[in-house]
């Protein structure tokens, strides 16, 4: 077998191959095809079963939270008062007290969309005060029928009075009544995240002797009564009914079969129950079955394309060239060969060393470009939010607040919104030369006052001619932030002076400090970094703008360091804007 296919030709030999290695992928994907169909099955019947679990849980916490808010209005000051009082509250204090219990009923309603109406019903007060109603008289009725129903659903947490869901509770006193009304189509509408998207599907909630239902579905009726047969008969079975917290199992009805996910809500004393028609939560598994048909004919269709191309592109050539080198052999006669069409096989060989060093040249001019302008869009990105500097802006904030000083506290505040609405503005690559010069003279007074006005410093008023050029965003912040940091972070009385020109197309601005830290070795080897950045591995705040604008507007732009007439470094970002 291996002398054989030694002898076939190339053509064949890859053809071979290739059929080969078709054949093991598509066995592969025969056995991850159903690998894959009975795997997404039990994924959409434990996606189902989660979903279910994860509302369950949430509505019972919303429940747990409701009703401990109302124990919570039991202790209300203004509740015990009034219901001390009773009806020889009067007047003003009558009134404040019935604010201040009104103040905590809406507090209550608006813990929880799941609340509809809430209020309370006082023994001694003949006043029903509720969320929706206000204020209403009572004779005592409203007191006694409310009893009632505690005394006659003590085995249930809710109570379906008069159609509709109420959490009623008694303080110890029982001279207190609180009651809830939970909104049924709110609770439905959370609930029936669950099965969204899913046609023959319902949710219902039940308690434990499926006296209250609340359904999602009316025309499920019979299929959900077997669900609760179901369900019990299932219980029975296994008779651990303290133990089942989260419980699926099968239903059918007729030709269809149901998953059922059952689910307790005990804060509610109730169990929701939810039920997807199996056929719909494997119906993208049909798809499987086309897809599966599908890749077989693509791969028909590559064996083809493939068998045809290679044939046309090698096996043709390669003969013909077979032929020629025969034709050599054979006669003494030599007969040029013909490049002008299959000329690629002796020309990719000659040229590969010149492309190879080509594109050596090239991929080492646009890497470095490229890997300067990522690392100055990664400095933008990590410069926009600076937690130290947010922290002592606010800090400054603090201070200022104990000291008592608000117009300070309001001018910080502005600055510090201002600049951080401007850093946090990502929409344009670009803005006006006034935007940043603003955004530059803000960051100074916030450092100024953080420096309790050690720091001193001097803006050159902006010409009409230079407002309005476009230019990168932050690109003298940066600059500023490194004399804040370096030459005046020990100073006791720092100067900074900020001048801008714009002459003949070249605008300038100058930034110098008095800063004593700067010795003329420091100086040179800045200098030396400056001129050379393609040199220079660190991707700081200088050296990122200086990057920034030299790849952007020529090697003429970009900053340039020397020492300042105030004895500190002076700082000169030139930018030559025809270049732009």
């Amino acid at each position: 077998m291996l002398k054989l296919f030694r002898n076939l030709q190339v053509y064949q030999k890859m053809m071979m191959i290739f059929v080969l290695m078709l054949s093991l992928f598509y066995l592969v994907s025969i056995i991850l095809t159903n690998y894959g169909k009975k795997n997404l099955e039990e994924q959409y019947l434990d996606s189902v079963q989660s979903k279910a679990s994860f509302y369950g849980d949430l509505l019972n916490n919303q429940i747990y939270y409701i009703r401990t808010r109302q124990l919570q209005l039991f202790s209300n000051s203004d509740v015990k008062k009034l219901s001390f009082l009773g009806d020889q509250a009067s007047g003003y204090e009558e009134v404040a007290l019935m604010n201040g219990i009104k103040e905590n009923l809406n507090n209550l309603n608006d813990a929880s969309d799941l609340i509809a109406n809430n209020g309370i019903v006082m023994e001694s007060y003949s006043r029903v005060l509720s969320f929706n109603d206000g204020w209403m008289r009572d004779d005592g009725s409203t007191w006694n029928q409310l009893k009632k129903e505690i005394g006659q659903n003590s085995n249930n947490i809710l109570t379906d009075y008069k159609g509709k869901f109420y959490f009623i509770a008694l303080d110890k006193s029982e001279s207190i009544l609180s009651f809830i009304e939970l909104s049924k189509s709110r609770l439905l509408a959370d609930l029936s995240h669950i099965i969204e998207d899913k046609q023959d599907a319902g949710i219902f909630l039940a308690d434990h002797s499926a006296n209250h239902l609340l359904v999602n579905q009316e025309k499920h009726q019979e299929l959900i009564q077997e669900i609760i047969k179901t369900d019990k008969t299932h219980v029975n079975k296994t008779d651990k009914q303290d133990e089942q917290k989260n419980e699926t199992f099968i239903v059918k009805k007729g030709h269809a079969s149901y998953q059922v996910t059952s689910n307790e809500i005990n804060d509610l004393g109730m169990t929701l129950y939810t039920y997807i028609n199996r056929k719909e939560l494997t119906e993208e598994m049909s798809h499987l079955s086309a897809g599966f048909l599908l890749l077989t004919v693509v791969f028909l269709i590559i064996a083809i394309l493939f068998s045809w191309s290679i044939n046309r592109m090698i096996h043709q050539p390669l003969n013909k060239l077979v032929s020629l080198f025969r034709t050599y052999q054979e006669n003494s006669q030599k007969t040029p060969l013909d490049t002008k069409r299959e000329g690629e096989f002796s020309y990719l060989y000659s040229s590969f060393n010149d492309m190879a060093e080509r594109l050596d040249q090239s991929i080492k001019e646009n890497y470095q470009q490229k890997l300067a302008v990522q690392k100055s869009e990664l400095k933008q990105l990590q410069s926009q939010i600076n937690p130290h500097f947010l922290y002592n802006g606010f800090y400054s904030i603090y201070r200022l607040s104990k000291m008592e000083d608000v117009k300070q506290v309001a001018n910080l505040s502005q600055k510090l919104a201002s600049y951080y609405q401007f850093i946090t503005k990502n929409s344009q690559d670009e803005v006006e030369f006034a935007k940043e010069y603003r955004h530059a003279l803000d960051y100074c007074d916030i450092q100024k006052i953080r420096f309790s006005n050690r720091i001193d410093f001097q803006a050159s008023a902006l010409n009409d001619d230079v407002k309005s050029i476009m230019l990168p965003r932050l690109i003298l912040q940066p600059i500023i932030e490194n004399v804040f940091e370096h030459a005046f972070e020990n100073s006791h009385k720092g100067i900074l002076r900020i001048t801008v020109t714009y002459e003949q197309s070249i605008l300038a601005v100058t930034i110098e400090d008095n800063g004593e830290s700067l010795t003329d070795e420091k100086l040179l080897i800045l200098q030396q970094k400056l001129q050379q950045p393609e040199q220079v591995g660190e991707t700081t705040g200088v050296y990122n703008v200086n990057t920034r604008l030299k790849l952007k507007y020529g090697k003429e732009s970009g900053l340039f360091a020397g020492r300042s007439s105030l004895g500190g470094l002076k700082i000169e970002m030139r930018i030559w804007t025809k270049g732009g």
